[in-house]
């Protein structure tokens, strides 16, 4: 009977001071990468995101080889806790940086699930099917054009918008959506929805800034601010947004050949709405001179568009030295004041 209650009291006391954990490790460049641990590969076949369950201790001591074997493996003992303050069923995250060299501690998070006592691979995360390796593409390697006159397909964008909302660890949700930044263009309400997915107010404001020069129409986005919690969180991004829209200035030159095919485009549509469309986007992507600026505006016919499109070309002007003479593309004096103010705002 004693040897029996011994046994227990020495089967409690294990449990107790040995930790048992999960290790998460993924590559911020999505190189396929395999673990060496315990004399075992893991895992099969190489892929970007590797778990390896019920890790016991408070390190872990691993090599790194890459499926691409001009990268140089990586010998290394990671930590999944301090000594002094062990924790229990948690998923300890580390993410190997673009340099394919540097491994970086992201977080520590509730573990979802108890795997069985041995090291093996959550298959969860491996590509298993063409629609994941679609998405996988869509957020990974899509080839955005330099200038995002076009966005994204709807149905695409859907794709990965999901993808990116059923992902759980939400430090890798930062970088999926960072790398569909990267490789795509958005209009306006498909940037707010990819906003929406972002749960810290750094990263939020850090993905509001970088989706500007991806958006196809970058003009009257002041109210994103709102989406921010904190004033001075709103203050910074309406500071950068206005630094960003007189910067356009300095964007490529809109071309001669480039506005004859835009005049020649513009001029088959039969309605003032979607020219005004047409001409936002050419204005958040060239610079453009009165000249093109007078070309442009000869497209127009109702005050209401004509002083809307002139508002985004401000920005977008080059020699900004006659402002005066756009009063004369709009008819009404109602309209003519109301650009003088705004003139008048934006260069203060």
């Amino acid at each position: 009977m004693n040897k029996f209650v011994l046994v227990i009291t020495f089967i409690i006391y294990v449990i107790k001071t040995f930790s048992q954990n999960n290790f998460i490790i993924f590559t911020e460049n999505t190189e396929p990468i395999q673990l060496q641990y315990q004399g075992k590969l893991h895992p099969n076949l190489p892929q970007t995101d590797i778990k390896l369950t019920q890790i016991i201790g408070n390190f872990i001591k691993i090599k790194i080889l890459f499926q691409n074997t001009n990268i140089p493996s990586i010998d290394t003992i990671l930590y999944l806790y301090h000594p002094s303050k062990p924790v229990q069923n948690q998923d300890i995250i580390y993410v190997i940086q673009k340099d394919n060299k540097t491994i970086k501690y992201l977080n520590t998070l509730p573990s979802s699930a108890i795997q069985p006592i041995i090291p093996e691979i959550d298959t969860s995360i491996q590509i298993k099917t063409r629609e994941e390796k679609t998405i996988q593409k869509i957020i990974f390697d899509n080839d955005s054009n330099v200038l995002c006159i076009d966005f994204i397909d709807t149905s695409d964008f859907h794709k990965a918008l999901k993808h990116i909302q059923s992902t759980p660890n939400q430090d890798r949700k930062i970088v999926l959506i960072e790398h569909f930044i990267v490789h795509n263009c958005f209009n306006q309400k498909q940037a707010l929805s990819i906003v929406e997915q972002v749960p810290f107010e750094v990263e939020k404001l850090k993905v509001m800034k970088t989706l500007l020069p991806k958006l196809t129409d970058v003009f009257d986005l002041s109210y994103w601010k709102n989406f921010l919690k904190y004033p001075t969180a709103q203050e910074r991004f309406e500071e950068y947004y206005q630094q960003y829209l007189h910067s356009l200035k300095n964007k490529p030159g809109l071309g001669d050949s480039l506005l004859q095919i835009l005049s020649v485009k513009i001029a088959n549509i039969d309605n003032d709405i979607s020219i005004t469309k047409e001409l936002r986007v050419i204005l958040s992507h060239y610079s453009i001179n009165m000249q093109h600026l007078e070309k442009i505006m000869a497209h127009i016919n109702h005050d209401q568009y004509k002083e809307e499109v002139l508002k985004c070309a401000y920005f977008s002007l080059i020699n900004k030295n006659d402002l005066e003479k756009t009063l004369n593309f709009v008819q009404f004096n109602e309209t003519k004041t109301r650009l003088k103010t705004f003139y008048e705002k934006q260069n203060k």
